[in-house]
């Protein structure tokens, strides 16, 4: 998805395949089917997809704030 940030919190779920995801200061995690994940607003992350995957993800962000924004 490429680095990136969110104005608020994001909680995601892995439906199907596997999901790299990686943070700053953190090792990088591959999820696989039923592994949830959440980041903090503004921390940086990327996911990748590792076999083609389905997410369930929400985000609760300030309206009138965009989705995402690129990190630096």
């Amino acid at each position: 998805s490429g680095r990136h940030t969110h104005p608020g919190i994001d909680s995601g779920y892995v439906m199907q395949g596997d999901f790299v995801l990686k943070m700053d200061g953190k090792p990088e995690q591959t999820l696989k089917v039923g592994d949830s994940y959440q980041t903090l607003p503004l921390e940086p992350h990327d996911g990748c997809s590792v076999s083609g995957n389905k997410l369930l993800d929400t985000w609760v962000i300030e309206k009138g704030k965009p989705l995402a924004s690129p990190a630096p």
